[in-house]
């Protein structure tokens, strides 16, 4: 097979990565088809479904054919005899490949050399004429075009070809052959569609992807898929710009906050923090939310994009500032009906579990401590309790020994997905319909003596159904509609902290539950606690339940009506949708009864149990509690016009423009309201432009524009202009390139300039330039409120200023990108490098002196930030044989945000100055290790503290002896990842898949809080690695992992390590770690049932699949998911094992 084949069949094989595989042996079935006037395309693929055999061909050769035939065989070489019959094409077989080319043809109806004149009519892929067709002579420099009903007439002579070629249309080249005397010729033309890698989405369309200047990222669906539920835990790595990590792995989530996922592109520029830095999201041209983006399944993805720069986004206006994503579903395709099912079992566990030290060394630790700070102390735990402790002998609620992760969590889960989707559709209508559903479960255990089960049980139920109607010729409708609905059953605390909650009970002190007494005996569970009223995590999650549901429902029209007839290349586009989505929960609560051991009698086995002193409000039964609801709409209409033009040189296309319009007006509406200005509708317009021009296929140029007004600023700054333009260069096409062709086929060179507005500047105020004043609370003294007030422990107060001087925050970007191929398209590569400088930030201005008057910080513009990093993509594909071949993906994001200019306090120390640091970076104290003694002590610089031998020593940055707020540095790097990367492979081998995917996180640091692990204090528990690595008389290590135990919390001793005692937060770096790591995020293999065997079962193709996600991690850190960074007693993040089936017909 020659070089140019085997690339072609790389390329087809590639694009069906995660469809039917092809397969080798094939039996011989029914093919019946009956074809009327239907494109040779449509009829081809049905072929290749109902035999098996992949069908090779190039677009040129096929285009524009129609067939009218009646095939009934079980031959397939007799079934391409009839459909090629009359086509001037052929075929040859090879193993389970057709490739059908065109053969020469040479007419014998009219005389050769006698010149006639030609006349013929041009239409496109819907039947509609299509005026402006540039018709040559191949070989000459003779011509024509189509007039407004797309019809022409040329002198030609018969065997001479004719070239037709319209801009985004695939060129088609038709021989001269009048027969029996009719010199009429009908040519069909359609969208240049020979890959999805050469049409790439833009704003508000497509465009080839040598003619597009920004840094655009399309990514396959496949490559996003999980097991998961949630489409966004598989961003990280996978998508070159995204910045992406996971943050826990809570089922669930019906609110932004409790997603497992934070994404943005390019980073976080913005360091206000109630500020927008979310990407806009659109689902088939709507603006959507990340819940209804987490919702999407892979399966009903046509194509996923990324927007980064401004060129790209530019004309979205101000929602376009942080990056957009694009999603757009499937849509129905003319032909029979071809039905996916898909059906997966999930087996789900933690990626890593929270180790405790056992009870019984928790007690002997706990006296370690005690004695180790105080020589006066006596032990807590006598030698006696310690070694009753978990021995058989005892009750085990009389010496309990908790191991409350063990009582709290199963160790696993079992959650299912399914999905059906059906596509297809008549010349007229066509259609995509699917449904899906997900069932996850947590991972609490329920009480066998509760009426009710608090474990987490979300469901979730996806429809979708894409229509596109041709109404006429050359107008069409799409109509999309989907919902997502959610039904969510779990406790009524918080799961996000359940892991916390296991940590903040002593081991030892109570049982989870006792057995009733002779008072106490009524059924009901006698959940254990203190005197002192210790909290009981097991109880926590037995006090209710919550019924929470979740709606959102999408609906867009799109009416579409193409111009040709009476201006070439021009049509227009109206469109309307509306997104709503609602919230409501319904709370079942009860007040568990709580006692603690009051008496036990070691002869009789007999217990007194006391109640606990708030158990006069504890409840015997379920009563209905509280309720909320929420609801949002958001409607959008859009007005677009398209024109697209060609001219100049032998193919009439040497200039190549392209026009884009489009206004569109926003307006949201939700419940509930917490103020009059509040319950306005919100309202955004937007009026946006883009031209581009092309010369030679090679020279590129577009200017795009953005005008766009808000409703947040003052008359004066309400409208913003935003520009950007941009320039390409494919080097590749030049002449002097040609010779290097084979080494570099193709290399781009693009640049792009612009700007952008965000108006998502803050939440609160909605209004900025108007005053809002609100109510504060002022405690049990009457400060200055009127004697007649009716709520005398408030008044009223300035929440905000208002400031008409308020502007749009912009930002302003800079990117150049490189796209090359190198060795016959082995090795594909994307480079792109940018900076964005981000304008008029909005944030408080803390540098205005309280005794001025002015209660709380105003708002204003005062920064700015300078953002530089790095994009790259990179892909190896080879074919060894038609059944053997791989695919290597790898990718790497790289990015770095710093303060440009901030007003900050005139008095602050330099090394406190934020400028020129990173935007997400902390400050604190450098820990330069553990005092050695006492001598030590004295000779240090003085800090707070009841400071002993083996606790922390901070480095005096001023030198004045005293280790206060002023010592506090920039220390780390972001805690937000500067570096993301990834990798993935594919190999198919016959009826075997293989593939693997790993994604990796570097130059981010987190911090441990010390004060929420310090063992003993407030009942916490004591983690294994505090217990293996401690300060102590017998281990005086420089760095251990923790300093002298002691049961107060460790802030007693160093108070710098107790984040928010000053008005900025301060950490240290005794506790700072790298969040550094390499998971393998996926891991699958796959066998596609024989063809032969298939058949006969009625399917087109049957393929199983063994998957793990999350399977390992390489790693320095042990405690917890080192992805969790600080927050490592969230819900755990989940590594799963699933078993899935996929069938097809």
């Amino acid at each position: 097979m020659s070089k140019k084949k085997r690339y072609f069949t790389l390329l087809l094989l590639s694009a069906s990565l995660f469809g039917p595989s092809p397969t080798v042996v094939f039996a011989q079935h029914q093919v019946v088809i009956e074809a009327k006037s239907e494109t040779l395309t449509s009829v081809l693929k049905r072929l290749e479904r109902l035999s098996g055999y992949k069908m090779m061909y190039a677009n040129d050769d096929v285009a524009g054919v129609k067939v009218s035939t009646s095939v009934k065989t079980t031959d397939v070489s007799k079934a391409l005899d009839q459909i090629l019959k009359g086509t001037g094409l052929t075929y040859t077989i090879d193993k389970q490949f057709v490739t059908i080319k065109k053969v020469p043809f040479v007419a014998a109806s009219a005389p050769k050399g006698e010149a006639f004149i030609m006349q013929g009519h041009v239409y496109d892929e819907s039947g509609l004429d299509v005026p402006g067709v540039t018709v040559m002579i191949v070989g000459t420099d003779k011509g024509t075009a189509t007039d407004v009903d797309g019809r022409f007439s040329l002198k030609v002579r018969a065997g001479d070809k004719l070239k037709f070629s319209y801009i985004g249309y695939t060129n088609v080249i038709e021989e001269v052959r009048p027969v029996n005397n009719r010199k009429v010729m009908k040519v069909f033309i359609k969208p240049d569609s020979k890959s999805i890698d050469e049409v790439q989405v833009v704003a508000f369309g497509t465009q080839k992807k040598e003619s597009v200047v920004s840094a655009i990222t399309t990514v396959k669906p496949g490559d996003l898929k999980t097991s998961s539920s949630d489409l966004t835990t598989a961003f990280a790595g996978k998508i070159p710009g995204m910045i992406a990590w996971q943050t826990g792995g809570m089922p669930g989530a019906l609110n932004e906050s409790d997603m497992n996922t934070k994404f943005y592109v390019r980073g976080i520029t913005s360091f206000q923090s109630g500020a927008n830095t979310d990407p806009l999201i659109l689902l088939d041209g709507v603006e959507s939310s990340k819940l209804d983006l987490a919702r999407i399944a892979v399966e009903d993805i046509e194509s996923f994009s990324v927007l980064k720069d401004a060129s790209a986004t530019a004309m979205y206006g101000a929602r376009g500032a942080n990056g957009v994503i694009i999603v757009t579903t499937k849509k129905g395709t003319e032909g029979s009906v071809y039905t996916t099912m898909h059906y997966e079992c999930v087996v789900s566990e933690p990626t890593r579990k929270i180790e405790v030290e056992d009870p019984v060394n928790y007690m002997k630790y706990y006296n370690q401590a005690l004695l180790g700070r105080s020589n006066t102390s006596s032990p807590k735990y006598t030698q006696e309790r310690i070694a009753r402790t978990g021995s058989p002998n005892y009750p085990s609620w009389l010496y309990p020994a908790n191991d409350w992760y063990n009582i709290l969590f199963k160790d696993r889960t079992i959650n299912h997905r399914a999905n059906l989707s059906i596509r297809g559709g008549s010349a007229k209508v066509q259609y995509y319909s699917s449904f899906n559903y997900n069932r996850d479960e947590g991972m609490l255990k329920s009480d066998k003596l509760n009426d009710f089960k608090v474990n987490i049980v979300d469901n979730q139920f996806n429809f979708r159904t894409n229509l596109t109607i041709e109404l006429n010729a050359g107008i069409q409708l799409q109509i999309n509609s989907a919902t997502n609905i959610d039904r969510y059953h779990g406790p009524m605390v918080d799961q996000k902290s359940a892991y916390y909650y296991a940590f903040n009970a002593s081991p030892v002190d109570f049982a989870p539950v006792y057995p009733a007494d002779d008072t106490y005996n009524w059924p009901h569970i006698h959940f254990g606690t203190t005197a002192a009223s210790a909290v009981n995590p097991y109880m926590l999650n037995q006090q209710g339940y919550i019924e929470r549901t979740r709606y959102s429902s999408t609906n867009r029209a799109e009416f579409i009506h193409k111009l040709n007839r009476w201006v070439p290349g021009l049509e227009y586009r109206l469109i309307a949708s509306i997104v709503q989505s609602g919230y409501y929960d319904n709370q079942f609560t009860t007040r568990p009864y709580k006692y603690y051991l009051g008496s036990y009698d070691f002869e009789t086995g007999k217990h007194t149990l006391n109640p606990d002193q708030y158990n006069v409000y504890s409840s015997k039964t379920l009563v209905k509690g509280k309720d909320n609801h929420s609801t949002d709409t958001r409607t959008t209409f859009e007005g677009r016009i398209y024109h697209t033009a060609a001219w100049g040189g032998k193919d009439k296309n040497m200039h190549q423009t392209a026009f884009t319009g489009v206004a569109q007006i926003y307006e949201r509406t939700f419940t509930p309201i917490s103020s009059v200005l509040n319950g306005l509708p919100q309202r955004n317009a937007t009026f946006s432009g883009r031209f581009s021009y092309g010369f030679k296929d090679r020279y590129f140029v577009e200017a795009n524009a953005a005008y766009n007004g808000s409703e947040r600023f003052s008359k004066e700054h309400r409208w913003g202009f935003f520009p950007s333009v941009g320039g390409a260069w494919v080097a590749s096409s030049e002449p002097w390139m040609k010779k290097l062709n084979k080494i570099i086929p193709y290399l781009k060179f693009r640049y792009s300039w612009g700007k952008v507005g965000n108006d998502g500047i803050i939440t609160t105020p909605r209004y900025v330039y108007m005053q809002d004043i609100g109510i504060k609370n002022v405690g049990m003294f009457n400060n200055g409120v009127k004697a007649n007030d009716p709520d005398p422990y408030s008044r009223n107060q300035v929440k905000f200023y208002g400031n008409p001087d308020i502007k749009w925050e912009i930002a302003e970007q800079n990117n150049l990108g490189i796209e090359a191929k190198f060795l016959g398209g082995l090795l594909e590569t994307q480079v792109d490098v940018y900076r964005e400088i981000r304008h008029n930030i909005l944030s408080q201005r803390y540098v205005i002196p309280a005794n001025v008057g002015i209660e709380l910080a105003p708002l204003d513009n005062i920064g700015e930030t300078d953002s530089r990093g790095v994009d790259l993509s990179a892909k190896i594909q080879h074919m060894f044989a038609n059944d053997f071949w791989f695919i290597l993906n790898g990718t790497l994001t790289y990015n770095r945000v710093k303060y440009k200019y901030i007003e900050e306090a005139t008095d602050k120390p330099a090394w406190q100055r934020k400028q020129g640091h990173e935007i997400s970076q902390a400050m604190g104290y450098i820990a330069e290790g553990l005092f050695r003694d006492q001598n030590d002590i004295d000779n240090s610089p003085r800090q707070d503290g009841d400071v002993m031998p083996g606790d922390i020593k901070y480095r005096d940055i001023n030198g004045d002896n005293k280790i206060d707020v002023n010592d506090a540095v920039f220390i780390g790097f972001p805690e937000t990842p500067r570096l993301i990367y990834g990798t993935s492979l594919f190999v198919n081998y016959k009826q075997f898949e293989f593939s693997t995917s790993f994604q990796g996180s570097g130059k981010r640091s987190f911090f441990i809080n010390a004060q929420a692990i310090s063992p003993f204090y407030g009942d916490h528990a004591m983690l294994k690695a505090i217990a293996d690595s401690h300060w102590s008389e017998d281990n005086q290590a420089e760095r251990p992992f923790w300093p002298r135990l002691s049961v107060d919390n460790i802030v007693d001793h160093n108070p710098q390590e107790d984040w928010t005692a000053n008005a900025e937060v301060r950490k240290s770096t005794y506790f700072m770690r790298s969040c550094s790591f390499l998971r393998c995020t996926s891991l699958a293999l796959a066998y596609n049932l024989p063809l032969k065997f298939v058949k006969r079962l009625g399917f087109k193709n049957v393929k199983f699949q063994l998957t793990a996600n999350n399977p390992f991690c390489f790693t320095n850190f042990k405690l917890w998911d080192v992805e969790l960074g600080s927050d490592g007693f969230n819900y755990p993040i989940q590594k799963t094992y699933s078993a899935s089936i996929n069938v097809n017909f």
